[in-house]
């Protein structure tokens, strides 16, 4: 995730003729100028709890469908369970006085250990999962020990821009742990009270300073999924904390910010399907940058998009379902390895990508599908191949490190077969 200025791509001319195969078909380009209807939040907003990645009714559905022995929903949830980071004998890797990540810097010299985060945030997430469909108090005490440690000793979160990250996919990783555990008797309210306040003290302002000054650079300079994750992150708190300001702060940025966080930025460009597509291909504004951040960028619009959803709010059909018209596009050239058009891209600090990236992580697998597929597939009845093909690479989904044993494999929380599947 570390920011770079750019890395120009040299290809040879067979691979320029496969990438820009498709570039004398009609495009649809998303201006910014475009009118759109925007999504608004009221001012009297009651939210909803448990209100982020998961509802009530989600659990229920998991807890029969798992009682029943039924698929696909057993073998997401035996997926789950065979991952170390769901036992209530998990062993914490943190926490931390000081979180970093962008470590090793001037800024920070201290080394990075934002893999205790990483790796603790999931434990709480996927043990307070397991004790919400089994009841089995182990896994809730489990998760509440873990949420406690770190809200009583993590202070700060440190490191060179890199830090927004941290503050950003930890941050909401740890929220959505936190908001399935609200409702446990076993958590102390005073420990909730102190764990919210922590996440109110130590990772939004970070969020809102990133996503206010992209650290005095001009607006567009960061990548997607750097806004991504720290929407996400505010977005989680904000319903964590039932604070309507913060959560439409994060949603008036979806619509309107400056940044690539803006859902016509990040998806910036929208290519008219051919006849082997089922669906227009949205191009995401990592694409030409390189594939792993572009799956990731996949997982942050996904995950955005069901935090909206458990509140009444239709990330996922805004703007003719872009969301899911960015996915395919995505899972066309990863899943299915076949061309798509490219809009050449330049940024406000000049960076400029005229061809999509071919790299070492095309193809690579990511818990990013199921709830993509599920809410559009399944829920709206849209067929989007790619998508179905890209989902059913990893049925039954898995994550927490599973498919990348470093920071990448631990961007997404993952487990979608089990999680989403309806």
């Amino acid at each position: 995730m570390i920011h770079t200025k750019i890395a120009i791509a040299i290809i040879s001319s067979l691979s320029f003729i496969a990438c820009t195969y498709d570039y004398g078909l009609p495009e649809k380009k998303v201006e910014e100028s475009t009118v759109i209807e925007d999504i608004t939040v009221p001012s009297n907003k009651v939210f909803a709890h448990p209100g982020l990645l998961h509802s009530k009714a989600d659990f229920d559905r998991m807890k029969t469908k798992v009682a029943n022995n039924e698929d696909p929903w057993i073998s997401g949830y035996n997926k789950m369970i065979a991952n170390s980071h769901a036992s209530s004998t998990y062993v914490m890797k943190g926490p931390v006085v000081t979180l970093i990540r962008g470590g090793g810097s001037r800024e920070e010299p201290l080394p990075d250990n934002y893999s205790t985060a990483f790796n603790d945030a999931h434990a709480a997430y996927l043990t307070a999962i397991r004790w919400k469909i089994t009841g089995d108090v182990a896994y809730a005490n489990k998760s509440i020990q873990i949420l406690n440690a770190w809200a009583a000793t993590c202070t700060s979160i440190s490191g060179d821009s890199n830090k927004a990250l941290g503050a950003g996919i930890y941050g909401y990783q740890f929220a959505n742990a936190a908001e399935i555990m609200r409702d446990y008797s076993g958590w102390n309210a005073n420990d909730l009270a102190k764990f919210k306040k922590w996440m109110l003290d130590v990772f939004y302002p970070v969020n809102k300073a990133f996503l206010d000054t992209h650290w005095n650079a001009c607006s567009t300079h960061y990548w997607a999924n750097w806004d991504l994750c720290n929407l996400a992150s505010v977005m989680s708190i904000a319903v964590l904390n039932d604070d309507v300001g913060k959560y439409s702060y994060a949603i008036n940025y979806l619509m309107k910010g400056v940044g690539n966080g803006q859902l016509i930025k990040a998806i910036n460009y929208i290519h008219a399907k051919t006849a082997n597509d089922d669906i227009d291909l949205g191009q995401i504004q990592e694409s030409g940058r390189d594939q792993g951040h572009t799956l990731m960028v996949v997982g942050l619009l996904g995950s955005i998009a069901q935090m909206g959803q458990t509140q009444g709010l239709d990330i996922y059909g805004y703007n003719d379902n872009m969301i899911l018209k960015g996915a395919e596009y995505v899972a066309k050239y990863n899943a299915a390895r076949l061309s798509v058009p490219f809009k050449s891209y330049t940024n406000c600090a000049n960076v400029t990508h005229t061809v999509i990236a071919d790299d070492a992580a095309r193809g690579a697998l990511r818990p990013v599908w199921e709830r993509i597929y599920n809410h559009y597939t399944v829920g709206k009845g849209i067929n989007a191949r790619y998508i179905k093909m890209a989902k059913g690479a990893v049925y039954p989904e898995g994550g927490s490190g599973e498919y990348d044993p470093n920071s990448g494999g631990y961007d997404d929380l993952g487990f979608g077969t089990l999680l989403y599947s309806k």
